[in-house]
């Protein structure tokens, strides 16, 4: 994977002008490029899950920063998960929202401004409400944090625990790495999306960790920064960007060379995920004269 601050550095080399300003100017063209692909499709690899919390006797709380299309709700109440159903339109929703009715047993869900309403009002605070959406991309533009060392991390389990550092909630959704190498106490190399920030030394995955357990270690890490970009194709903004540049300084020989490598990059991205059908389902049914009971109805 190619993190914001590696993604930086080979901009810098590829123009072979590390200035400041050359580097801000690289900045804005990786992330308005960025920006225009992901509009183009809708691509399987913006859909996410995102949380957050009720608040007792209150309709509405704040969306997570980056959802932009909520596609379904569940609310976890206890032991027990509810599915609201999303309210036909604006006025379905005064009529339901004005009411004084309260429960934890929610029936409606309705997206505005930035947030989401649960109908009833929920009684108490704490329940989290799981959110099928689509996800919208932040600016690429926070360098790799490093601070600190692994002290633990057990093979299977989703909790980091790292020391001397100071995590932060804006970090939840990038990418952590240990560092693997030749010592007792390696990580696996491996990048893991982060879920959510416990504390400012503890943090939890989104998958399980694929490594050997770490218990009392000191290992470096790094948490970077990732374009919203399937990981083979995270160089798309930077060649881009490098691209935008040799054009401006009207040298068409390597502005050529780095618009094929987008185009053909982009050829290749649309190739792979250019569809919007999750399902797992890839047969059409007729194969060698079978029908695929998926495809059809019983009356």
């Amino acid at each position: 994977m190619k993190s914001y601050t590696q993604s930086r550095t080979d901009y810098g080399v590829d123009t072979k002008n590390t200035a400041t300003a050359n580097l801000t100017y690289g900045d804005g063209q990786m992330n308005d490029f960025h920006r225009r692909l992901l509009v183009k499709a809708d691509w399987p690899f913006l859909h996410r899950i995102r949380t957050t919390s009720t608040i007792a006797d209150t309709s509405f709380v704040a969306l997570p920063y980056d959802v932009d299309l909520v596609e379904s709700v569940s609310v976890t109440v206890g032991t027990t998960i509810y599915t609201p159903k999303p309210v036909a339109n604006r006025d379905e929703w005064d009529r339901l929202h004005y009411s004084s009715y309260t429960s934890d047993t929610p029936e409606k869900w309705f997206v505005y401004n930035g947030q989401i309403g649960i109908w009833p009002k929920p009684t108490t605070s704490g329940s989290t409400i799981s959110l099928n959406c689509k996800v919208k991309p932040v600016d690429l533009n926070v360098a790799d944090y490093t601070t600190g060392t692994v002290t633990s991390i057990t093979n299977n389990d989703e909790t980091l625990t790292i020391s001397g550092s100071t995590l932060t909630y804006p970090m939840t959704g990038r990418w952590a790495r240990i560092t693997l190498d030749d010592g007792t106490d390696s990580g696996d190399g491996q990048w893991y999306e982060i879920s959510s920030i416990t504390s400012t030394t503890v943090l939890e995955l989104v998958r399980p960790y694929g490594g050997t357990t770490i218990s009392g270690g000191s290992q470096a890490y790094t948490i970077g920064m990732m374009p919203l970009l399937p990981e083979a194709f995270h160089s798309l903004p930077e060649q881009y960007a490098a691209y935008r540049y040799w054009a401006k300084e009207k040298d068409a020989e390597r502005a050529i060379s780095y618009k094929e490598m987008v185009d053909e990059g982009v050829e290749s991205l649309f190739t792979a995920y250019g569809f919007n059908d999750l399902s797992m389902v890839v047969d059409d049914g007729h194969n060698g004269g079978i029908i695929n009971p998926n495809l059809t109805i019983q009356l």
